[in-house]
């Protein structure tokens, strides 16, 4: 059961989007580590690892969804305040309530999407070319995270209904 706080970083919600997102810096250091020895190899012994690209396709691609719900909960995503840098507070907290509605949905849309993409995806045995690993699970760490920023989205929205902090 998630515990309702108006500091989203210290919930639940927030714990496990931390978990997620050093979950997400582990397999950078790893995609960064496959590079690193394949640059080596290839310079000193004129061999690379094979699959690298595959493997820092597929390793990338997981690690920035795994940071997505920790990067919305501290509010990390760029926000442009050229319009709205002299706007009332009551404007201010409007548009905050619109855009956690908007990326809600959008998150739980990509969460939607992206499910049916790795089932379609599992159907059809669908694989990387050289290392052959199956791409399907790959989309379950899409869905996974973007199913906690659906979460943190409505999170986020009922506790600035209910006046919770505006940071």
């Amino acid at each position: 059961m998630i515990r309702f706080t108006t500091d989203l970083k210290r919930s639940s919600l927030g714990r496990i989007s931390d978990i997620l997102a050093m979950t997400g810096g582990v397999i950078m250091l790893m995609v960064a580590a496959v590079t690193v020895a394949s640059i080596i190899g290839r310079t000193t012994i004129g061999q690379s690892i094979e699959g690298d690209y595959e493997i820092t396709e597929m390793g990338l691609a997981m690690a920035i969804f795994l940071f997505l719900p920790t990067c919305y909960i501290r509010r990390g995503h760029v926000i442009v305040d050229l319009f709205t840098a002299n706007c009332k507070q009551s404007t201010l907290l409007t548009l905050e309530i619109i855009s956690d509605i908007v990326f809600t949905i959008v998150s739980f849309t990509f969460a939607y999407r992206m499910s049916l993409s790795g089932i379609e995806a599992k159907e059809y045995l669908e694989q990387s070319m050289l290392l052959e690993l199956p791409t399907w699970w790959t989309f379950i760490v899409g869905v996974i995270s973007m199913t906690l920023c659906g979460l943190c989205g409505l999170y986020r929205l009922f506790a600035t209904l209910r006046g919770g902090s505006h940071e």
